[in-house]
């Protein structure tokens, strides 16, 4: 059995989602070779095996859900498994398999700004969507960490404000199996719809929830009590429409905006 292994997934999307624009795609056009070749040099710096897997599905939602399945499956093969996106671009020497226990799950939890979801500004945006018949992009943290509280209502427990990133997350075959993601996942989709009928929040809310990896990783953390580490923003450094710009302090930036221009020139 071969030691570790640092992989990412990699589709040709055939249907449009708000994820992958056509900015996006041309981005990607662009960076991915240089992308891998970061990310394959950051996994031999760690002393790991590298590979991008290709997806045999090609919707957005599902690529999602096909590489924590092959997290799952090469747990079988590897000692210790680490995902990265393909967006994930290293700027560091340190070697996340020495930072982490990976016989827990290792992913970055981060809590949702709830007093946002109680001001003025929210409430006039609802009722905007409301009037407007215009449901809440499911792809919205907001709306993911109110998808993932809704699912555990139904099992009398009320969740926290966080919602998983996974960007980047890691561990063990122990890890995997604690988590049980594929074993789970039909009752988190029956959980989910039982949850768009039965809710306490608003319907340009509820009505758009769709399965999500995100939404179904973090139910599962808290639905079984599940000690994991997180892995901080430093292993996760998201780049988008709010943050434009890293911090040398990041070990990995998340380039979820897909400005590589911005970003790839600056790397020495």
């Amino acid at each position: 059995m071969s030691k570790k292994i640092i992989y990412s997934v990699w589709s040709n999307l055939t249907e449009e989602h708000t994820s992958v624009n056509d900015y996006k795609k041309q981005a990607w056009k662009k960076y991915k070779n240089k992308l891998i070749e970061l990310q394959k040099q950051y996994a031999y710096d760690c002393d790991a095996d590298y590979e991008v897997f290709t997806s045999p599905v090609t919707d957005y939602a599902n690529v999602q859900f096909y590489k924590i399945f092959k997290f799952e499956e090469l747990t079988n093969i590897y000692n210790e498994v680490i995902y990265f996106d393909l967006d994930i671009v290293p700027i560091t020497n340190q070697n996340i398999f020495e930072s982490f226990d990976l016989n827990k799950i290792s992913i970055y939890s981060y809590i949702i700004d709830m007093e946002y979801m109680g001001s003025v500004n929210h409430k006039k945006y609802l009722m905007k969507c409301t009037r407007e018949n215009l449901p809440i992009d499911p792809m919205n943290r907001y709306s993911k960490m109110a998808a993932k509280k809704a699912m555990l209502l139904l099992h009398n427990i009320n969740g926290n404000d966080e919602i998983c990133n996974t960007g980047v997350f890691g561990g063990n075959k122990k890890a995997a199996e604690t988590l049980n993601f594929s074993e789970n996942i039909e009752m988190m989709e029956r959980t989910l719809i039982e949850a768009k009928n039965d809710t306490l929040y608003p319907d340009v809310y509820s009505q758009s929830w769709i399965k999500n990896n995100e939404v179904y990783f973090s139910f599962l953390l808290e639905k079984f009590n599940i000690d994991f580490n997180n892995i901080g923003i430093q292993w996760n450094y998201i780049l988008d429409s709010v943050v434009s710009e890293y911090t040398p302090g990041a070990h990995l930036i998340h380039q979820v905006n897909k400005d590589f221009h911005e970003t790839i020139p600056r790397l020495k």
